[in-house]
């Protein structure tokens, strides 16, 4: 069970992530393996691409507004520390969003260190992840966000990847950062990884809002409330 309701709203943009528009936006996807013949992985399930709009969750701690697709199947954690934790089982998926006050003026460079530093991002094995996108844009209408998709080799007998998505952004002197990870068991499953990775990066963080910069001139008020928006 979620500890607080989902609502839906309307997609920020039309859903572009089916199998073959996403992969516009990862370089590695045009040159990923068909898929297998064989029976799925365990690991396998994927998001469903269609343009409905998602469920969003909405924070009131964080002051954050995140779609989440298949909603209610994901289990959030908005109480019990610093930053927003979801966890979908279905596709072994985790999503970590913070926001947080640097007391200092920070670029996305800045923040990226700073969420380093708060153990934000789960450590890789130096050398082994894969670079597929990294950019840099303006999002939030203000903050200065460096997004970076990654995929890395997991352990087991048939070549199981993890990837992620993750952005870190600034603005005065705020942060935030979100990281998403996910896995698949098999090689064979990369374009399972590579789609879930693509809808992730244009639906859910494409979609996340955090409050108005003049909205949040103070720090976050502690405790979580759920009250849905109105």
């Amino acid at each position: 069970m979620a500890d607080a309701r989902l609502e839906r709203r309307s997609a920020p943009f039309a859903l572009a992530v089916a199998w073959g528009a996403s992969c516009a936006s990862l370089a590695s996807c045009a040159r990923a393996p068909a898929p297998s013949a064989s029976a799925p992985g365990p690991s396998s399930a994927s998001f469903t691409a269609d343009a409905r709009p998602l469920p969003v969750y909405r924070s009131h701690r964080l002051e954050l507004s995140l779609p989440l697709p298949d909603g209610k199947a994901w289990r959030i954690d908005d109480h019990s520390q610093p930053e927003l934790v979801a966890t979908h089982a279905p596709t072994r998926s985790r999503v970590a969003v913070a926001v947080f006050y640097a007391g200092e003026l920070v670029g996305r460079a800045r923040c990226e260190e700073l969420s380093r530093a708060r153990k934000l991002v789960p450590e890789a094995a130096p050398g082994t992840a894969r670079t597929v996108e990294d950019e840099v844009a303006i999002t939030q209408g203000t903050f200065d966000t460096r997004i970076e998709v990654v995929v890395e080799p997991g352990s087991g007998p048939e070549g199981a990847l993890g990837g992620r998505v993750m952005a870190f952004g600034g603005f005065l002197r705020k942060c935030f950062a979100f990281v998403y990870s996910t896995a698949v068991d098999r090689a064979a499953d990369e374009p399972v990884l590579s789609g879930r990775l693509a809808f992730v990066r244009a639906r859910v963080l494409g979609g996340l809002e955090l409050e108005p910069f003049d909205a949040v001139s103070r720090a976050p008020a502690a405790g979580p409330k759920f009250a849905p928006e109105p």
